[in-house]
């Protein structure tokens, strides 16, 4: 009987030896949770300064490539500079001597047109100037023409009216020939106030057929040439009272 009770008493002890190498097992679990938290915290600190490191390095090699880049546009520039520096000075002359050239022609044309128009309206104005010298010559014949057309107009017979007839055509005809020319005859004053203009006063009468300071009588007719007064008319005024 003694011998079952120890049998017991030994199941027993053998029984509750597991549970307190089980508690152990906790103890020693709970004591490295914070070794392995301490541990996992040290590794993500780690891999942030990794990245960190990662991203410095990123900026540096940025920081490099611009230097780099930097550095070969100042090393592009300096070959340039050399280059134009040491372009031929043979053909750095002939290009300025070429621009020279052309300025010249340039100049050159220009004074050419400017003169060639001068010519021109110099040459205008001597035709001009040699129609009006030629046809001032002629007036007094044309002049001989109205006085002998106004004098015999005055006591014209059957006889004569058929030369009466042939003068006026050939002042008719000599008109219309120097009309292409310019030639024009500047219109009758009488019975108009005096327009020093185009009117030349030989002298002042009473009549008393017009006003006071109007042409009464016009002995030499005037003409226009080309818009310019060729020759005034020469009339006589009513005098003032």
């Amino acid at each position: 009987m003694f011998d079952e009770e120890e049998k017991i008493e030994e199941t027993q002890s053998e029984a509750e030896t597991p549970v307190t190498g089980g508690e152990s097992a906790v103890e020693d679990i709970s004591d490295a949770a914070p070794e392995a938290t301490a541990k996992t915290g040290s590794e993500e600190g780690a891999a942030d300064a990794a990245e960190e490191s990662v991203t410095e390095a990123g900026s540096e090699e940025g920081a490099v490539e611009e230097s780099v880049a930097e550095a070969g546009s100042e090393k592009g520039a300096a070959d340039a500079a050399p280059e134009a520096e040491g372009a031929d000075p043979a053909l750095v002359a002939a290009l300025e001597e070429a621009a020279r050239w052309k300025d010249r022609a340039a100049r050159l044309q220009a004074d050419f047109d400017n003169y060639r128009k001068r010519q021109a309206r110099e040459r205008e104005e001597i035709v001009r100037q040699a129609n009006a010298d030629l046809l001032e010559e002629l007036l007094p014949v044309l002049d001989q023409t109205d006085t002998a057309i106004a004098a015999v107009s005055k006591n014209a017979t059957d006889a004569v009216r058929p030369f009466l007839d042939g003068f006026e055509l050939v002042r008719r005809t000599f008109l219309n020939a120097v009309a292409k020319f310019g030639l024009k005859p500047v219109e009758s004053p009488v019975g108009k106030p005096l327009d020093p203009a185009t009117s030349e006063a030989l002298s002042v009468m009473k009549t008393g057929q017009a006003e006071p300071g109007c042409v009464v009588f016009e002995s030499r007719r005037g003409y226009m040439l080309g818009g310019r007064l060729l020759r005034a008319s020469q009339v006589v005024v009513e005098q003032e009272d």
